[in-house]
């Protein structure tokens, strides 16, 4: 008997709730096998006419009854009376069959299963056209077993061809529990895995701002790549939104459109929408064209009608478009790129670039050579000055660098002198100050040790660390802040040569970082299973340049990075990072995270993250199959300084053998400030076998529960 799908595996087995498949050996070269009690043969009619208990087989075909005629000169087999008959993929059972040559065959009063998708269901009348096709009149469909038959769908003709791994209907009509609930005049759903257009799983629900909601994507196969999800999201308080997802890939590029589109909001009274294009691809050997441009209507948008904190918490969208030029060793780039701020908070508008050119090489290090590398920028920042009075302008970067990396199985030493030179043209500030410019070096040495130790069947290293930088005191005051800000400390960040990311600043360090790192391995299969990493910078001298408004930093040292991971389990994973400062012995940073992962349907993780005086936050999610049936999740995002829920939902989910349903009820705030929460309740219902094939149009549980894959 074929496998049906692995959404079926908790139903009852086929044998169960179909007639049996009687035990046969295949007759050779596709003739008939015939066997009955009872034979009485015409040979002038050319016919023979079998009764008592009548066996037939033909390939993979077999027929039982109490009574059959065999018509030799057309190849036709008649029966009149109950039959049960089986092929590859059907088992039919009803009042009267007639089998013809080349597998064809018409049969009346039928109860039908089908094995490749474990469905079942009645007809009037069901014709044969070949091995993979049959048409049925006046027909239902479900996959339900008969005891609990949740939901069928009638109509007064289906077409089942298991070739295309597809089902069609007219006049079809969906009932849940005995009630329509859906009418379709055209009906394609899907009777294997591939994937087929036909609607998914749909949505209902309520919140403070939609009102009570409902949507049913529809799924469009178009093509083997290429497809679109179409959303209508009906809410009671705005309107029908309607959501359209168009997704392609070709051998060079790939790429998706989404828009959304509330005509007349009923409670703003005007059109809103929401654009996102997303591109990349070749054009040739040496040419790539990408773009991400995203665009919404209003700067409230996310707040009212998106579906989580991080979607109502977006301050900007980005408008990009690059064309890159991969040349022989280097890579040159074009990049036009903009933003459309939602915050109403005017400084907090970036700086446009229009356009920026970029260079630098892609020269493979080798090592006991001299290496060379350049990086180079010319860019024009551009933002409007009649709501933001700052600078604008056109800035050139420079950067080449030399090194001459010593590389063993066990030492490195890395000596590397850099060049830069930075150049302003600006608009919208004093005349003397129009043209500001900078020239500076830096040299650093980059050095360590690598040891193992074999301890207790496990691989210990110890690796020690040293790094040394110089870069000379410029005074930068003169020159504006466009795209520059100061990297997160991090164990990595003490080994950069720059403190500052964009070309803005240049740091004055002078300094020497040590770092210590060791790891335990499984020494037959490399895993690592706890690793530790211990760092700190030392300054010979007070750092001066600084971003905007801010002061000297004259401590001698950094913070101590403590990071720590471990696997100290097959399914157990814990990470932690902490930030102490010893100059006045706090703990300015720490986040700890621990998750169990045995499988897409047991997870769990846990989560705590302090970060100086502002930010103090646990985070718990899960989702847990406590049953073949049964699964929970949930999430709590909690804020200790403010004694406030950031986030919180919880859901439970049961999935039978024909359908699931999952409800979950929503709480989180809808703005950046913390003034208002939204609360909302939502419901997904799944027919098996009709739905639920394509791609899926929510991603909210697989962002907010790390580790967990969304197969609903």
């Amino acid at each position: 008997m074929p496998v049906v799908a692995n959404e079926f595996k908790i139903c009852r087995p086929f044998n169960d709730v179909a007639p049996p498949r009687p035990v046969s050996s295949s007759p050779i070269n596709n003739t008939i096998q015939i066997e009955a009690d009872d034979v009485i043969v015409q040979e002038k009619l050319g016919t023979s006419t079998f009764s008592g208990d009548v066996f037939l087989q033909r390939a993979e075909q077999i027929l039982i009854t109490p009574h059959a005629t065999y018509d030799h000169n057309n190849d036709i087999i008649n029966a009149n009376q109950k039959f049960n008959y089986w092929d590859k993929n059907f088992i039919i059972s009803g009042s009267s069959i007639k089998l013809q040559a080349k597998k064809h065959g018409i049969m009346s009063d039928v109860k039908y299963w089908l094995l490749n998708r474990r469905a079942r269901g009645q007809a009037k009348k069901i014709i044969k056209e070949s091995e993979d096709i049959i048409h049925l009149e006046q027909t239902r469909y479900t996959t339900c077993d008969s005891h609990k038959e949740i939901w069928y769908l009638s109509a007064n003709a289906i077409t089942l061809n298991n070739l295309k791994e597809e089902g069609t209907a007219t006049h079809a009509t969906v009932r849940l529990l005995g009630v329509p609930i859906f009418y379709f005049p055209y009906l394609s759903f899907p009777i294997g895995d591939k994937r087929k257009s036909g609607f998914l799983a749909p949505s209902m629900g309520s919140s403070d701002e939609t009102g009570t909601e409902f949507s049913i994507p529809y799924y469009l196969n178009l093509a083997p790549n290429y497809d679109a999800t179409i959303t209508p999201r009906i809410m009671s308080r705005r309107g029908v939104l309607m959501e359209t997802e168009f997704r392609y890939l070709t051998a060079k590029t790939k790429g998706q459109l989404e828009v959304e589109y509330l005509p007349n909001d009923s409670a703003l009274g005007k059109d809103r929408s929401f654009l996102v294009f997303k591109h990349k691809g070749y054009i040739n050997k040496n040419w790539l064209a990408s773009f991400d441009i995203n665009k919404v209507s209003d700067g409230r948008y996310f707040e009212e009608l998106g579906t989580n904190l991080s979607v109502a918490s977006i301050t900007h969208l980005e408008q990009r478009g690059d064309l890159y030029y991969i040349g022989n060793g280097w890579l040159g780039i074009g990049r036009v790129q903009k933003f459309q701020t939602l915050s109403q908070n005017p400084a907090a508008r970036p700086y446009h670039r229009l356009p920026q050119l970029l260079f630098q090489t892609k020269l493979p290090e080798v090592n006991k050579r001299l290496n060379v590398k350049l990086n180079a920028e010319l860019v024009r920042f551009d933002r409007d000055i009649e709501i933001v009075n700052a600078p604008v302008g056109n800035r050139l970067d420079l950067k080449s660098s030399l090194s001459w990396p010593q590389r063993t199985p066990g030492t490195f030493i890395v000596p590397k002198l850099s060049l830069r030179y930075t150049s302003y043209d600006l608009d919208n500030v004093k005349t003397n100050e129009s043209n500001p410019e900078r020239l500076l070096y830096t040299f650093s040495t980059d050095s360590g040790l690598f040891f193992e130790r074999n301890v207790f069947n496990l691989v210990q290293t110890l690796e020690p660390r040293v790094f040394y930088r110089y870069t000379p005191y410029k005074d930068q005051s003169n020159i504006p802040i466009f795209d520059t800000a100061r990297y997160d400390l991090s164990f990595s960040q003490l080994f950069r040569d720059n403190n500052f990311s964009g070309a803005d600043r240049v740091d004055d360090s002078h300094q020497v970082s040590l770092g210590i790192t060791s790891r335990l391995l499984n020494d037959k299969t490399g895993t690592e299973l706890l690793q530790l990493s211990v760092g700190e910078a030392f300054y010979f001298k007070n750092r001066q340049v600084t971003l905007s408004n801010k002061l000297q930093e004259t401590d001698p040292s950094s913070n101590v990075i403590v990071e720590l991971a471990s696997q100290f389990s097959k399914n157990w994973r814990a990470s932690s990072t902490f930030r102490f400062n010893p100059h006045d012995n706090n703990t300015e940073h720490t986040v700890i995270r621990m998750r169990y992962n045995s499988n897409s349907e047991r997870v769990l993780n846990l989560s705590y993250r302090l970060r100086g005086q502002d930010i103090e936050q646990t985070d718990v999610s899960f989702y847990w199959r406590l049953d073949s049936r049964w699964r929970i999740l949930g999430r709590w995002n909690y804020s200790l300084p403010d004694d406030k829920t950031l986030e919180t939902f919880s859901g439970i989910e049961y999935s039978s053998c024909c359908w699931a349903i999952r409800g979950i009820t929503r709480r989180y705030l809808n703005s950046t400030d913390g003034s208002g929460y939204l609360n909302g309740f939502f419901i997904q219902f799944q027919l098996k076998g009709l739905g639920n094939v394509g791609s899926k149009t929510d991603s909210f549980l697989e962002e907010r529960i790390p580790g967990y894959y969304d197969n609903f």
